[in-house]
């Protein structure tokens, strides 16, 4: 087994934040190897923001990735920077209020409100970790409680961040 994964948007949507989840979650809970980079803009927030996971049963040679077999996409910068990337294998998770797909674009696109149910949660700030559970309920690539062991991880010492982010991960799991 081995995934390619782009988590893609704007500095501040937290797709760097989601990464380190899902490595945490592999690792330290289902023995997947996995490796991360990230690449963003200068600015802190409102540029374009990309980070790569592998995960893999076996050994990750190239930390990058070449070719998506998931992609999430927060933003339309994002989308348009990757569309020519996806194979017909590709699942495209992208934010359906954001995010205006190309026509004829290879992939399975699936989208959904992921700002507007963060705001209904309570914090725009989660929709990264919504966007996460429904692409986990998708795909099965990790199991939800190993990622609710790496949101803990991730944010230790910060509980109210680690509930909202679970919080928001559960309501990702109950998306089609």
């Amino acid at each position: 087994m081995k995934k390619e994964i782009v988590l893609s948007g704007v500095g501040g949507q937290g797709v760097v934040s989601v990464g380190e989840v899902m490595g945490l979650a592999s690792l330290n809970e289902e023995n997947i190897n996995a490796t991360m980079s990230a690449s963003y803009g200068a600015e802190a927030r409102g540029t374009f923001t990309k980070t790569d996971v592998v995960l893999s049963d076996g050994l990750v040679g190239y930390p990058n990735v070449a070719v998506p077999d998931l992609i999430l996409c927060l933003a339309q910068v994002a989308y348009d920077r990757y569309v020519d990337k996806f194979t017909d294998d590709t699942l495209v998770f992208y934010d359906s209020d954001e995010v205006t797909p190309k026509e004829g674009a290879k992939g399975t696109a699936i989208g959904h409100p992921f700002r507007k149910l963060a705001v209904e949660l309570g914090s725009i700030q989660s929709a990264n970790f919504i966007a996460l559970g429904a692409m986990m309920k998708k795909t099965g690539l990790l199991k939800p409680e190993s990622v609710e062991q790496g949101i803990a991880k991730r944010f230790a010492g910060k509980q109210k961040v680690i509930d909202s982010n679970r919080k928001a991960f559960e309501k990702g799991l109950t998306l089609e």
